[in-house]
């Protein structure tokens, strides 16, 4: 991860955080000394529910726990771990909500107040309810503890919140299926897909109307008024990259240079590629990225043949969209889909 030029303490992630992951760790016997070492982090200062962790110590928090646990799939069990109150004052709000759409409102509005290294979308697409996860710089190592943690922690909220339903209908990940997915699978009852163009969890809509057992108005309105204290408090980053990804996929089939991108953002491509690179990736990383994700989603969960995914992507030839297709999978289109 790299942050050039930029205030550090703009992307960061609440302390409640830490001390839960120091928690899960303390269950293993590893004392919080040997996972912050090296980190800016202060002794103790994880237990005030005020601080915050900045993207760099958390990057290294992340590292050093799953050098020392020898568990990379640590985030599953992190959000497993997690409560209500472990999202603070959100938490509570969207607990009392009373439907589940309204609580995931709650969610997008306030998310700042736990993190700003992602933002939470939600849409509609289809007979969809789409829960987004975006990135706002590029997380790299840190992409899968992140979000498999928050979707995990959702699916279990969920399930407390309206006992004896499901909640997630599909998850879906942006980067390469992790080594040790494979054992984790039989224990995840919905389709996981990765190398996806976004991270999603996905559900049919109707869901989003259904009633929460604790709903209650007047706590609610108490907790959302907490949050926006903590909001007026926190110095929201620009959602620069989001916006470059929206702007590549708005094209409709016909994926925009740079110079296009940043003519549309009012700014010159000189300065744009040095926003994205202050994020830790450049332009063509983004485009390459989202191209792979939608060719991997058509693959998978489309009839779509290899010559209609190569022009829905841009390419004039299949052989072309081939070529890069296994330069980033190292398979080609065809072995994938298999």
């Amino acid at each position: 991860m790299t942050i050039l030029k930029m205030d550090p303490s703009e992307y960061a992630i609440s302390a409640e955080y830490l001390a839960l992951l120091l928690e899960v760790l303390g269950r293993r016997k590893i004392a919080p000394e040997a996972v912050l070492d090296g980190t800016d982090i202060a002794p103790g200062s994880w237990r005030d529910p005020q601080m915050r962790i900045t993207a760099r110590d958390y990057e290294k928090v992340v590292e050093r726990a799953v050098a020392l646990t020898g568990e990379p799939w640590l985030g599953w069990e992190l959000g497993a771990s997690m409560t209500l109150s472990s999202h603070g004052f959100l938490g509570y709000a969207a607990m009392s909500s009373a439907t589940l759409g309204e609580a995931l409102d709650l969610a997008v509005k306030y998310f700042r107040t736990r993190t700003t290294l992602v933002q939470l979308e939600v849409f509609q697409d289809g007979d969809h309810a789409v829960l987004q996860i975006d990135e706002m710089l590029a997380l790299g190592v840190l992409a899968p503890m992140m979000m498999e943690s928050l979707f995990s922690s959702f699916h279990f909220m969920g399930m407390k919140l309206l006992p004896d339903m499901e909640i997630i209908g599909e998850l879906r990940f942006s980067y390469p299926e992790p080594d040790y997915f494979q054992s984790l699978r039989p224990l995840i009852p919905v389709p996981v897909y990765f190398d996806c163009a976004t991270n999603q969890m996905r559900f049919p809509v109707e869901r989003l109307n259904y009633s929460l057992r604790f709903a209650d108005p007047r706590l609610a309105r108490m907790a959302a008024a907490q949050c926006e204290q903590e909001m007026a408090s926190i110095k929201a980053p620009p959602a620069l990259l989001g916006k470059v990804r929206r702007i590549i996929l708005s094209g409709a089939g016909r994926f925009p240079g740079v110079d296009e991108v940043a003519t549309e953002m009012h700014m010159s491509s000189r300065t744009l590629k040095r926003k994205l690179q202050q994020l830790g990736t450049s332009y063509q990383t983004v485009l390459d990225d989202l191209r792979k994700g939608l060719a991997v989603e058509y693959l998978t969960q489309s009839d779509k043949t290899v010559d209609e995914i190569a022009m829905a992507l841009g390419y004039s030839d299949a052989s072309n969209f081939a070529r890069a297709f296994r330069r980033w999978t190292q398979r080609s289109p065809s072995d994938y889909r298999q």
